[in-house]
């Protein structure tokens, strides 16, 4: 039986904004502590390794990714992406120092049909990915906001919550 939502929060927590979706992760679980809905969805931490990811993400209808994207002038601009209709580009994400990325792992996944029927990524634009443990200002407040909307997506919908339970 298919599990239904995963959110998976990618990201190194030594490189500065690159921790962005460990954070997301981090406010999404103490959100829900104490909750009845807690029991409804797995939180993961993922180092962004594209065979990781298609392995995490098995089995799971829904799946929500939280990931640090490329600079671009924007710190702390937030990008959603329907990943299930929209291809990620590759570039987004290029400041990843993994060898195969997460758009490259969705895309894979899409051509050999393991893609989970939802995959939503909320993209936040970074500032400093070098080593450090701090994340700029713009990025911790986006976490806030990228942890919110993820909630709100899961829960706030009528129709959301009736299958659910």
């Amino acid at each position: 039986m298919k599990k239904k939502i995963l959110i998976a929060g990618i990201g190194n927590s030594f490189r500065s904004d690159d921790k962005a979706g460990l954070l997301v992760c981090d406010l999404v679980s103490d959100a829900l502590t104490g909750t009845p809905f807690n029991s409804l969805l797995d939180i993961k931490k993922l180092s962004g390794e594209g065979a990781e990811l298609i392995d995490q993400w098995e089995g799971y209808e829904t799946v929500y990714i939280a990931d640090a994207s490329q600079v671009s002038g924007n710190p702390g601009k937030v990008t959603r992406i329907d990943a299930s209709t929209t291809p990620l580009q590759s570039d987004y994400f290029h400041y990843s120092s993994h060898n195969f990325s997460l758009a490259e792992a969705v895309e894979l996944a899409r051509h050999i049909n393991k893609l989970p029927a939802k995959l939503v990524v909320f993209a936040v634009e970074g500032v400093n990915f070098g080593y450090g443990v701090e994340l700029s200002f713009e990025v911790q407040v986006s976490c806030m906001n990228i942890a919110r909307n993820i909630l709100n997506e899961i829960f706030y919908k009528p129709e959301r919550i009736n299958s659910l339970f």
